[in-house]
């Protein structure tokens, strides 16, 4: 299968890696920003193969407050809020929870992120706070703690134990790009490192997706507009992307204290990838945003406009096989899901078709969605 490479042609990213390195073939797509014309109208639901609607079950054991983020590992959903992270099967029954907020020993003061180790389920929870992974089993007992050199924005576990960490700002004396360490917190290498071409970043959420059991993909910040596959031993550009859109040089300078301008830069975001598809959005500041799809067998690029006052396209079409559209929040070994809270459900004219015993009090719904 060919990959794809994104690219911004007035920007430089030097990638070093102590480990090996791999390019790829000369594929690249364009995405004509400006000229909506050139705009391929498609819905979601052409690439939507089933759609699983998963209400999860709703005890005194299992209140989950303000969702903040979501995996879905060996067939099991584990969702936070600000305090804790709750297991349910694929059939939304509760399993477990870790909940050890606080400061004493196996406890945590922020849940900054967490993921799931997928050989031996256990689930790692990065303390920003106390500079820790702290690592718990699924029914929340206390296993050990990992101290952590430096800041992150987003973390995952590699199939061997390892921690994968991202920060793509710059902060003193601090990596900047991809970092590894061994389960013990000892560094191991820098798979990615951003240079300082581009000062200026816009942070975003859930960075670091698990595209199958051995590699981790990465949509970089602005001025870094490659996606990476990410593995134990090897990283490489997977995909770049040209556009006619150019950032000024001075936007490019730019630090984390100044305000991005409303007009001349862009950010790329929602990376999601499947098996046959990769989907992201790249937003002009205060303009528009454009929702796009590169279709990995067909090799084809499809891209959408929408404006400020549609800023969650969802192109999916209404019928038997999406009754009711969840966003997509994240996707996980090749599958994409989303959610909606009970409130916001049942606000919808189908919610009895997807969640029949569903209240204002019940836990969120969560969607699974398989693409072909």
């Amino acid at each position: 299968m060919k990959k794809l490479i994104i690219i911004v042609s007035t920007l430089l990213l030097l990638l070093s890696c102590s480990h090996e390195e791999k390019t790829t073939g000369d594929n690249v797509i364009f995405v004509d920003y400006e000229n909506d014309k050139q705009d391929i109208v498609f819905n979601y639901s052409d690439f939507l193969d089933s759609v699983k609607y998963v209400p999860l079950e709703t005890t005194d054991s299992c209140l989950i407050g303000n969702i903040k983020d979501i995996h879905f590992v060996n067939n099991q959903f584990y969702v936070s809020d600000n305090r804790s992270v709750f297991v349910f099967s694929r059939e939304g029954k509760f399993i477990g929870k870790v909940s050890r907020f606080g400061r004493g020993h196996g406890e945590y003061v922020n849940l900054t992120y967490f993921d799931v180790n997928k050989t031996n389920g256990e689930i790692c929870i990065y303390d920003q706070g106390h500079g820790m992974v702290h690592i718990y089993t699924e029914k929340g007992d206390f296993l050990r703690n990992v101290r952590i050199e430096g800041i992150a924005r987003d973390f995952a576990v590699l199939p061997n134990g390892h921690f994968l960490f991202y920060t793509p700002d710059v902060i003193p004396e601090n990596y900047r790009g991809v970092w590894q360490t061994d389960e013990n917190g000892n560094f191991v290498n820098q798979p990615v490192v951003l240079s300082d071409k581009c000062e200026k970043v816009v942070l975003m959420n859930n960075n670091l997706v698990h595209l199958n059991d051995s590699e981790i993909g990465l949509l970089g910040p602005m001025g870094f507009d490659n996606i990476y596959h990410v593995s134990t031993d090897t990283t490489y550009i997977a995909y770049t992307i040209e556009t006619d859109f150019t950032i000024p040089r001075k936007i490019l300078k730019m630090d984390d204290s100044e305000a991005l301008p409303q007009t001349g830069s862009y950010v790329l975001t929602k990376y999601q990838e499947t098996d046959n598809l990769v989907s992201l959005i790249m937003i002009g500041m205060g303009v528009k945003q454009k929702t796009i799809i590169y279709d990995k067998t067909t090799e084809r690029v499809y891209h959408r406009t929408s404006y400020q006052d549609n800023r969650e396209p969802t192109f999916f079409e209404w019928g038997k096989k999406v009754p009711v559209f969840l966003p997509i929040f994240r996707s996980d070994y090749g599958i994409c899901f989303g959610y909606s809270t009970a409130t916001m459900l049942m606000k919808m004219s189908n919610c009895s078709i997807v969640a029949p015993n569903c209240t204002e009090d019940s836990n969120p719904i969560l969607c699974l969605y398989y693409f072909k």
